[in-house]
């Protein structure tokens, strides 16, 4: 029963409803850089209404997308910031607007595009990533962009490992190495 009064009060109450604050996002999502590229980055998040809309103009190339539940709420990551630079927006607005493709037909997609030039590829690229549960428990991932890159002569293992860098999609226009942060 103190749960359902609980429930109620918070329906009630709007502002319970509202997602954080502009200043909150911009906050979080600039947690996923590295220190020296924050100031200079934009960051891209969501007012009262649930729009998309800048939160912070940038100067550097790197733009930050602040998390939106919404997006993947039953994911293994439900809260996912990603910061990414300039030579990457093309792929990062392609992959949101497959957002609700399943994931191996939106890497096909991704693979068709990138393949046909629809999707240019920078030859080498870094993505900041913070995933996980929530805000608190989120760890980093960097991810860099290597299309193409085969695992042969480079060192990594194409085997996911938790705790040390590893290259995902090898040989493919995704391939990109996993950088796992702790």
């Amino acid at each position: 029963m103190k749960w359902i009064l609980i429930a109620g009060l918070l329906l009630a109450c709007p502002q319970a409803n509202a997602g954080p604050s502009a200043d909150q996002q911009i906050h979080e999502a600039l947690r996923a850089l590295p220190e020296s590229l924050r100031e200079g980055a934009q960051v891209v998040g969501y007012n009262k209404s649930g729009e998309r809309v800048t939160l912070k103009e940038g100067s550097n190339g790197m733009t930050c997308w602040a998390d939106d539940p919404r997006l993947n709420p039953n994911t293994d990551d439900p809260y996912y910031v990603v910061c990414f630079p300039e030579s990457l927006k093309p792929l990062f607005h392609r992959i949101r607007e497959l957002k609700d493709a399943k994931v191996t037909d939106r890497r096909k997609i991704l693979t068709a595009e990138i393949e046909s030039g629809k999707i240019p590829m920078p030859d080498f690229a870094v993505r900041y990533t913070l995933r996980g549960e929530a805000y608190v428990e989120a760890l980093p991932l960097t991810v860099i962009h290597v299309p193409y890159r085969e695992a042969e002569g480079t060192g990594f293992s194409t085997k996911i490992d938790h705790f040390r860098p590893w290259l995902m999609w090898a040989g493919s226009p995704l391939a990109h190495i996993m950088v796992p942060g702790h």
